[in-house]
């Protein structure tokens, strides 16, 4: 039965249902103009137009302002079932966007005195001397911006919070705009700046004093061949040294490794791994001394066999980085003039390489009798050259150079160790220092080594497949594949060849897992030495060996325990190994088909059960 209403109700219920419908619309074009401001802020940011960005975040705020105030009138609407879910998601976007530009008006704030430094077009103050004497100036004054962080990192929590609210599965994807996917790739991009924020803050607070603010500082410099990969980045082919002093950076000259193992005082036998897979070397070699997953401990192994050679030096740290850092730098300043050769990131025929991977690779592939005195300085040579590039670019390219040296600390491409507590403890925290990490929940590292002269690792791929389940006892039982193609045609690897580099060898391959302490392995297939376990790291390793030949294939599948309860979540951290691509990884938990990714950083998981 229908209640008939008094004409007066009637009419007062269609003027508030008009007036809702008429502040809808007002709401819905004050929603276009603002989403036009932001859209606008995101192309004067990629212009790098500092005083147009922040001009634009002022009006998107207003206009964001607007709608939160306009979205008031709608906050009875908030009880009602279903529709009042999407009123409440719309004030809490709206509060989250605010709360975002609030953020990027500090920022933008905050960098507006070193805008040509950073190379932005602004109201930047350093503009006269040299690219160097700029950088000083900025160590100089850094300490001004870093307070302004906790303001950012405040203003970010605010909008992680509010966005965080919000339920996905509210907005499916079947429609056409893929809100749910948008969404969450939002919480996603929102709860990263604010960990980098917070996480990168220690390091930005210790960076004058790295950069020599107060002191004078000296680095030694690796350059770790990743293409003949080793378990802390690659195969050290070379050193350098630099000191740096309030931002200016110079040279002190480099060296063949191989000059450095030569002149060490005493003869050290070398480690387990190396007598039994690497094939005459009795001795332990400083070129042999990344050893560890672990960076720092491959640090500590490294100074403590420098520390035998004739005349080491006094240093502050050791900076590693591997050719895909160098080929990175050339792709955003262009070919680079060292010792006589034209750098660049061409393809070549010889390798089916960047040039600047093929002249490296000449550099290191010499069988070791070979007088490589002419050669021996091309590393700080190169450095150096790079760095002066640096300087002279555009300011306009600054950013791209940031952004490079940015996502290859990411990638593990460049790799930090500084004696000084504090700003090793900053390093760690951000994940610049190759650590191997706790976690709390399940974890896995796999770790490689190429025992062999080739550079076969400038060619295999590598596909890991992880199926995981509940077994007895509640504990996770899993079985991983890895599946390596080696599609490369064989060298001549002959230590009596005339001329040719050997790239394409046989790839001899010393292998470590790294799974949560107290796992057991039940099963593996695949290696000439099947995997043991043992303990390293404060983790279970389980170790094998095998060998692949150029045109060849291979399959390790291995299963294993893990003593890790799981209830509503399970939560999985993969860490990558430095130097190494992305190699694509699948994963299913729990009968769940996650989607297929590359590796490209240490990557977390969380899966609902």
């Amino acid at each position: 039965m229908l209640i008939k209403l008094p004409n007066k109700i009637k009419k007062a219920l269609i003027l508030i249902i008009f007036f809702y419908l008429v502040l809808a619309v007002l709401t819905g074009i004050l929603a276009k103009r603002a989403l036009s401001s932001t859209v606008k802020v995101a192309g004067a940011a990629k212009l790098q137009d500092l005083d147009a960005t922040k001009a634009y975040i002022k009006d998107a705020k207003r206009d964001f302002q607007y709608i939160k105030w306009s979205l008031i009138i709608f906050t009875p609407i908030r009880v009602l079932p279903v529709f009042g879910w999407y009123v409440a998601d719309s004030q809490r976007a709206v509060s989250a966007a605010i709360a975002a530009l609030d953020a990027a008006q500090t920022l933008t704030e905050a960098i507006t005195p070193y805008a040509d430094v950073l190379g932005f077009k602004g109201e930047g103050t350093f503009l006269g001397g040299t690219a160097q004497e700029r950088i000083a100036q900025g160590i100089e004054t850094l300490a001004k911006v870093t307070p302004k962080l906790d303001e950012i990192g405040s203003d970010l929590k605010i909008a992680r919070v509010q966005i965080d609210k919000i339920q996905s599965w509210r907005y499916p994807n079947f429609l056409p705009a893929k809100p749910g996917s948008k969404l969450q790739s939002a919480k996603t991009t929102i709860d990263q700046i604010e960990s980098f924020i917070v996480e990168a803050k220690p390091l930005i607070e210790v960076l004058p004093e790295i950069m020599g603010a107060s002191a004078e500082k000296k680095y030694l410099i690796l350059l770790l061949n990743d293409k003949e990969l080793r378990p802390s980045g690659g195969f050290i082919t070379a050193y350098a040294i630099f000191k740096v002093n309030k931002g200016n950076i110079e040279s002190e000259g480099s060296q063949d490794i191989y000059e450095l193992d030569n002149s060490l005082t005493k003869k050290i036998p070398a480690p387990a791994p190396i007598l039994k897979y690497l094939p005459n070397v009795p001795t332990f070699n400083i070129r042999d001394s990344n050893l560890s997953p672990d960076y720092l401990a491959s640090v500590y192994q490294f100074e403590e066999l420098y520390q035998s050679s004739s005349g080491p030096k006094d240093i502050d740290g050791i900076i590693a980085l591997d050719t895909r850092f160098v080929l990175a730098m050339i792709n955003v300043l262009g070919p680079i003039e060292a010792v006589g050769t034209k750098f660049t990131a061409e393809e070549v025929e010889e390798c089916a390489c960047p040039q600047i991977i093929y002249e490296l690779e000449k550099y290191a592939d010499q069988p070791v009798a070979f007088e490589k005195s002419g050669r021996k300085g091309i590393i700080g040579v190169l450095m150096q050259q790079m760095m002066a590039k640096t300087f002279e670019a555009p300011k306009s390219t600054w950013p791209n150079i940031l952004n490079t040296i940015m996502v290859s600390l990411q990638k593990k491409d460049l790799l930090l160790y500084f004696k000084d507590a504090r700003s090793q403890e900053a390093a760690e925290k951000i994940n610049f220092a190759g650590r191997l990490y706790e976690f709390d929940g399940d974890y896995i590292h796999i770790n490689e080594a190429n025992f062999a002269g080739a550079k076969s690792n400038l060619y295999i791929t590598e596909e890991i497949k992880q199926v995981i389940k509940k077994g007895k006892d509640d504990n996770i039982e899993k079985k991983v594949t890895i599946e390596y193609k080696y599609p490369r045609r064989g060298d001549n690897c002959s230590l009596e060849r005339k001329g040719g580099l050997c790239l394409s060898g046989i790839y001899r391959d010393f292998i470590r897992i790294y799974v949560p302490k107290g796992s057991t392995l039940t099963k593996s297939e695949g290696l000439e030495v099947a995997l043991t376990a043992s303990v390293d790291l404060n983790k279970t390793v389980f170790e094998g060996f095998l060998t692949i030949r150029p045109e060849g294939t291979a399959k390790v599948e291995l299963e294993y325990t893990v003593p890790l309860k799981v209830e509503n979540n399970y939560k999985l951290l993969i860490q990558k190994q430095p130097g190494t691509p992305a190699h694509s990884y699948q994963i299913e938990a729990f009968g769940k088909k996650q989607k297929p990714f590359l590796l490209e950083t240490d990557k977390e998981f969380i899966v609902k059960i």
